[in-house]
């Protein structure tokens, strides 16, 4: 396939994407995409540490 038909296939292929979604967006379906994205895609979690107590430090240093 030469360059130029390989080009206005991802041209259409990219407005066919984004179309789509703007469509699956308006019909209320944004979520699904979404959960489906949380699921496959790596995205890091944050876990959030609080610092012992004063009483559970000292029992630690011992």
């Amino acid at each position: 396939m030469s360059r130029k038909p390989l080009a206005a296939v991802l041209a259409l292929l990219s407005a066919a994407l984004v179309l789509g979604g703007n469509a699956l967006l308006d019909a209320g379906w944004g979520s699904a995409p979404r959960s489906i994205a949380d699921r496959v895609l790596p995205n890091p979690e944050i876990a959030m540490w609080a610092p012992a107590p004063a009483a559970v430090h000292r029992a630690l240093d011992r």
